[in-house]
């Protein structure tokens, strides 16, 4: 009998390590920030030809002119980041409804920052004011096929892992997940418990961001720090897509890039190969 179970442990370990891993690889539209390379066909060309499978938009102007651009490439759009402002009357942009009618069925989630004026970080009293906004939301999203996602940022209402996950479960729609953010995680969350609060929340995620980043005292440092090109600094970001491996994630990944130096034709060609590197090392 204990050599059934042992041999069953092994055997399910074995198949978990050995499955295939390729998820899909965005990235965020900050990568262009500092730079101010604004224009859509340069970023879009910049990374169809690195092997980026697609891209991330912040917010929703000049919209039309970047789906297109988009489009041109055969890339996806995975990613829209949208603000939401718990007290306020319109509590998201009004152009929002619109925008999720235009990419009907194309796989485009929505992931959303949600802020409040009047309440700390993690404060559970705002669930009752936020549920309905997100709810309303993701009912009419649902009917174009647009998911929604639930964006955890530092300083934030919504800071943390486990509050997108506690907001996933009660909002209680099949088109809504929480979002694990490698730099916000480590710069507001509990970094020794990283794969114990990963792991029960993998089951909610609809996405991951990754980039990298150094090892320490994470809580107390600079986003200079925390976001690096990937394969760049001392922090295992192996590890972290090792634990979405074994735990059979299975949604995209995006590249987060905010405040990264240098140009993004460098710094997204090291990120890219960093990338290759690791789908090789996992597969």
């Amino acid at each position: 009998m204990k050599i059934a179970i042992v041999f069953c442990l092994l055997l399910f370990s074995f198949t978990s390590f050995s499955q295939q891993f390729h998820p899909k690889f965005f990235c965020f539209e900050d990568a262009f920030m500092e730079q101010h390379n604004t224009d859509p066909v340069f970023q879009t060309q910049l990374l169809k030809n690195l092997g980026f499978d697609g891209m991330e938009l912040m917010g929703l102007d000049r919209m039309d002119e970047k789906l297109a651009a988009i489009d041109r490439q055969g890339l996806q759009l995975f990613m829209v980041y949208i603000a939401i402002h718990l007290e306020n009357p319109e509590p998201f942009d009004s152009r929002l409804f619109d925008f999720i009618k235009k990419v009907r069925n194309k796989g485009v989630t929505l992931w959303l920052h949600i802020m409040s004026d009047k309440l700390k970080p993690s404060d559970v009293t705002g669930d009752q004011l936020c549920i309905p906004i997100i709810q309303k939301i993701a009912d009419f999203a649902t009917e174009c096929g647009v998911s929604v996602a639930l964006y955890p940022h530092t300083g934030f209402w919504l800071e943390k892992l486990d509050d997108s996950v506690r907001l996933t479960k009660k909002i209680n729609r099949r088109n809504v997940g929480a979002v694990f953010n490698l730099c916000h995680f480590l710069k507001a969350d509990e970094k020794d418990r990283l794969e114990q609060i990963l792991v029960l929340a993998i089951p909610y995620l609809k996405a991951v961001s990754i980039n990298g980043a150094d090892e320490g005292a994470t809580n107390q440092m600079e986003w200079s720090q925390l976001i690096q090109p990937l394969g760049k600094g001392t922090f295992d970001v192996l590890k972290v897509l090792k634990i979405l491996k074994v735990n059979h994630y299975s949604g995209p990944i995006g590249l987060q890039c905010y405040a990264i130096p240098g140009k993004p034709e460098e710094f997204l060609k090291t990120s890219a190969e960093s990338w290759k590197e690791y789908i090789k090392i996992l597969n």
